[in-house]
């Protein structure tokens, strides 16, 4: 396919935008595009990066998280790295000539003001992330799968049928491991994956995930079924601290992939789970408010979502999936019909950033 020379400026915010963008920018890259590349620091985004070999600009080497659970200072720390980052970003482009923004996060506002045509990927739905508002007013274009509910910027959106998945964990793109289970001592184990996290953004303001307590319930059900290993991004008591394990970057989604069960409240590793074929149990305050999940658990049935409220469907759920024989092959048949049914992202954004 040809493809004219132009000067991209991605700049992304979080680790699954890295994965999302990662054969388009080394496609645009190896065709003689300028791609340029600014991040923050954002859990194991800066590894990421550096172990693709780009050359990059870390705007925000501090981190943009908050650690408190206060509402208040959450929302000021919110507003203050916002204004931040606009900033940063209006010195980083300011003698620099660009055809296409991509994006997640403020460049929007940057391409706003420029006159650059900006692109802003999003998978939630509107009502869930209503302080982006601003970021998909100044957006020139917001990529979306089709079932995403964008509400009144509806009419900016870009469809595809898919999801965020699709570019990185499609089977034409990814291939898994089996040898990377021997660096975690899981090779030819059952094993089970608990991943935790922080829940601090502006939009987790009042949300709940696993507490402590469920994980110690979690344990007595998993634990004489197979192997459990937990990743988390919060502090754990200590006599949980043997079952956490430091999981490289490139290996996580590998592990996922063989693992019989993943037990998250994280949005993105949950979808993540049920692309590869991988049960997953999501326990959050999200629950049916983000169209991708919904039909990833509705229409395809390859995880389940459950509020806190729900504690005991919670457990319930987890000894289903643990007590269910074959439950690996069960979720590849139903994985199929998705992939069967949806498309190979990358193609369809190295054409889009093309025209």
């Amino acid at each position: 396919m040809g493809i004219n020379k132009k000067r991209y400026l991605f700049f992304f915010v979080h680790p699954s935008k890295y994965y999302l963008f990662r054969f388009t920018i080394n496609y645009l890259i190896q065709k003689g595009n300028q791609v340029d590349i600014a991040i923050i620091k954002k859990d194991v985004l800066e590894d990421l990066v550096q172990q693709e070999g780009w050359e990059y600009t870390n705007l925000f080497p501090e981190g943009r998280r908050s650690t408190s659970t206060n509402r208040l200072a959450i929302f000021l720390v919110t507003l203050i790295n916002f204004l931040k980052t606009v900033w940063r970003l209006h010195k980083f482009t300011a003698e620099k000539k660009y055809d296409i923004y991509v994006t997640d996060d403020c460049l929007t506002i940057t391409g706003y003001y420029r006159k650059v045509p900006s692109f802003i990927f999003c998978d939630d739905d509107l009502s869930v992330i209503k302080e982006i508002s601003i970021l998909f007013k100044t957006a020139t274009h917001i990529i979306s799968p089709e079932c995403t509910d964008l509400g009144v910027f509806n009419k900016k959106k870009i469809g595809f049928k898919g999801y965020k998945a699709s570019s990185y964990l499609h089977p034409d793109v990814f291939v898994p491991q089996k040898e990377v289970l021997k660096k975690y001592d899981l090779y030819g184990k059952t094993f089970f994956i608990i991943r935790l996290v922080t829940l601090t953004a502006s939009h987790d303001v009042g949300k709940k995930g696993i507490s402590n307590e469920d994980l110690f319930k979690i344990l007595e059900i998993l634990n004489p079924k197979g192997t459990v290993i937990i990743s988390s991004e919060r502090e754990l008591p200590s006599n949980l601290e043997k079952y956490r394990k430091k999981i490289c970057p490139e290996d996580i989604l590998h592990l996922m992939n063989y693992a019989n069960l993943f037990i998250s409240d994280s949005q993105t590793m949950s979808m993540e789970a049920g692309y590869l074929g991988t049960p997953f149990i999501r326990y959050n305050d999200f629950i049916g408010q983000i169209s991708c999940l919904v039909e990833i658990e509705n229409k395809y049935k390859l995880g389940f979502g459950v509020l806190t409220e729900n504690k005991e469907l919670f457990f319930l759920r987890i000894k289903e999936i643990a007590d269910t024989p074959n439950i690996k092959n069960i979720w590849l048949e139903k994985r199929q019909r998705l992939i069967d049914e949806t498309i190979n992202l990358n193609r369809f954004l190295i054409d889009l950033f093309n025209t």
